[in-house]
């Protein structure tokens, strides 16, 4: 049986436009679109930063609550309005929805989780849906991590440094991991009050009890793990963890059906008939009597390469220049198609592979301020990196794999300064070495924002050359205020 690690990002469309302008945390950011006769309806919406006020009072929670997904704009902001105060809609920012640019941005993170598992893939959007999901097939690598309990938590809290809210869950097919993602906390209290009724049998029988969390622990989870044939016990989840349409929802309201406990109870003669052909495949997805493979096909337009020993290589005795000119080869191979496309590299990972059964890869993530097609540049980084990492003993395999890439701007050089690069190079260079020797939230450039403490009126925000965008999205705890330490500018 296959184990699948489903990671949810909720309101992913908002995080993307916030991790690219941390400005916005500080207002209500709704991401709409526009439906066929012209209505604007609400795909998703966030504030990450409410006033103190409206957090103690509680109104965020409420907000949380009251603007759904598919409500009208107008609609939204009057309910904005009435809970956080006139301000919060003068201050809301409002953004069209871009499913590609989502779909995007998840490819780049799924090349990213491939550390975790080689077999990555971005979920299908449902119809009307939002683009929010992985899925991982984690059947032989979790051993690798300590388990599937620490993989889910790792992956989480990794995901969080990054500056991305996700839960994940882990269950034998997609269908039970999606919906276990989706409902973590509920899916929790079910498995263990399977575990609790399991132990008071045991207990009836003389067999020793185990015992759960301790009284008074949070309640508030972000990860769950499925145990395998466990699907059954997630009977209470609501019937949308079936990921099923808004008419075959409704059908199943009217007869009384809102449990996914409900709907397999259901006899299956009559369920094609009643209620359509949609319902019969996702029970079947969800039990695992129809396979539902992954696919990861679509993510490789970026080019990687890699080198896979005979034997395992030990690296006791390496140098570092054996090591680094081992990965400007690949680095050079990966490069190679993209200038050939006028596209260059913004972010790349070296993996040093372990051998089988050992531990997971050494990931080395490398990433820079503008695009890049200078191989010693990039392998400078690298250079860097390593001086900061450490190696495993052994090796069986090594592999670069371009991350992000973007169009590369065509400088003209001086005729008689053919080695000299422009001023504008050598800036991005530097800070790109200054990030890779000193971290990337140790440069910052300040940004004024509107605050009534002068202390807080700024936020360090990346560098932005000629006005230009960063095109590496800034991780969790990288952007700090200068009490921080370790901030330098």
């Amino acid at each position: 049986m296959s184990r699948i690690l489903t990671l949810w990002l909720p309101r992913f469309a908002v995080q993307r436009r916030l991790l690219a302008e941390p400005s916005l945390r500080s207002a209500p950011v709704i991401v709409v679109r526009r439906q066929p006769r012209g209505v604007m309806t609400v795909v998703c919406w966030a504030w990450a930063e409410p006033p103190a006020a409206s957090r103690e009072e509680g109104r965020g929670h409420r907000a949380a609550g009251a603007i759904e997904p598919g409500m009208p704009l107008a609609e939204a902001m009057a309910v904005l309005v009435m809970l956080h105060g006139k301000r919060a809609g003068e201050r809301a920012w409002i953004d069209h929805d871009d499913p590609e640019a989502d779909r995007a941005a998840l490819l780049e993170l799924a090349r990213w989780c491939r550390r975790f598992t080689p077999a990555v893939a971005v979920e299908p959007c449902l119809p009307g849906g939002a683009v929010e999901s992985l899925c991982l097939d984690v059947t032989a690598t979790a051993a690798f991590f300590g388990g599937e309990e620490r993989l889910a938590r790792t992956a989480i809290w990794m995901l969080a440094a990054r500056g991305l809210h996700a839960r994940g869950a882990i269950a034998d097919t997609i269908g039970a991991s999606w919906a276990a993602a989706r409902h973590v906390e509920l899916a929790a209290e079910e498995l263990a009050a399977g575990e609790l009724a399991a132990g008071e049998l045991a207990a009836e029988a003389g067999a020793p009890v185990a015992r759960g969390a301790p009284a008074g622990a949070p309640r508030r989870r972000r990860h769950v793990v499925v145990p395998p044939g466990g699907h059954e016990r997630l009977a209470a989840l609501p019937a949308a963890a079936l990921r099923l349409d808004g008419d075959t929802l409704e059908r199943l309201r009217e007869v009384g059906v809102d449990t996914v406990g409900g709907v397999a109870r259901l006899p299956r003669r009559s369920l094609a008939s009643r209620f359509g052909p949609l319902l019969v495949r996702r029970l079947a997805e969800w039990t695992g009597q129809r396979p539902e493979p992954l696919d990861v096909a679509g993510d490789d337009r970026l080019p990687h390469a890699g080198r896979t020993f005979d034997f395992p290589l030990s690296l006791r005795g390496a140098t570092e220049e054996t090591i680094v000119g081992c990965v400007a080869e690949l680095v050079a191979e990966c490069v190679r198609p993209l200038a050939a496309a006028g596209r260059g590299v913004t972010a790349f990972q070296v993996r040093f592979e372990r051998p089988a059964g050992v531990a997971p890869p050494v990931v080395v993530d490398v990433g820079l301020f503008r695009p890049s097609i200078a191989v010693r540049h990039l392998v400078e980084l690298v250079r860097l990196r390593l001086a900061r990492t450490r190696l495993p003993a052994e090796i069986e395999g090594l592999a670069v794999e371009v991350v992000a890439a973007g169009p590369v701007v065509s400088r003209q050089r001086s005729l008689f300064a053919a080695d000299e690069a422009p001023a504008e190079s050598q800036v991005e260079q530097l800070l790109d070495r200054l990030s890779g020797r000193l971290g990337r939230g140790a440069v910052f450039e300040p940004r004024a924002v509107a605050d009534a403490q002068p202390e807080h009126a700024w936020l360090a925000v990346p560098p932005c050359l000629q006005g230009g965008r960063p095109q590496i999205p800034p991780r969790h705890g990288d952007w700090r205020r200068p009490e921080d330490p370790g901030a330098a500018s």
